[in-house]
Order: C-alpha cells, then sequence, then structure tokens
C-alpha cells in the first residue's frame, strides 16, 4: 500500500509540475492574440522549445485531465482516513 501511495505522490507532483509550467510557458512566452489576423498580423509562427502555442496547450490539458485522474486516485487511496476526519 505504501508503494502505491508513493508511486500515485510522484505521479501527481509530475504532473502538477508539467501542468504548471505549460500554463505558464501560455500565459507568459506564448500569449494569445498573435498570428495571421485576417492579414493584420505577422505570419510568424510563435514557438518555444519547438513547440506552438497549440501543441503547448494540447500538453497543458492532457497533463491536467492526467492530473484530476490522479487525484481522484489518491482520494480512494485515502478515503478511509478523509472519513475518520469527519467522524471526530
Amino acid at each position: 500500500m505504501k508503494k502505491i501511495n508513493t508511486i500515485v505522490n510522484i505521479f501527481g507532483f509530475l504532473f502538477m509540475l508539467t501542468s504548471f509550467f505549460s500554463g505558464v510557458i501560455l500565459w507568459k512566452i506564448l500569449p494569445q492574440g498573435q498570428g495571421f489576423q485576417g492579414g493584420r498580423g505577422e505570419l510568424d509562427v510563435n514557438l518555444f522549445l519547438g513547440l506552438t502555442r497549440y501543441n503547448w496547450a494540447d500538453i497543458h490539458t492532457v497533463c491536467s485531465l492526467i492530473f484530476i485522474g490522479v487525484i481522484v486516485v489518491h482520494l480512494i487511496l485515502h478515503w478511509h482516513w478523509i472519513k475518520n476526519l469527519f467522524k471526530n
């Protein structure tokens, strides 16, 4: 049980960090509102580490969904503790 809990915690931490950093990249490095803009904007494609904003958004979405799944597993593993918390 301890080994499973440790693995779940490590995966949760890694996916949380990935989601956090990809969110910061989307927010600060590759902000919205850039691109073609119907001929008014530049045709340049902004990249960060070889990935476009859309690639980073996909990474952010997938890692966030996996993180939510890991949190659900974490709550299931600690359900007995959570129930006892509200009993006392």
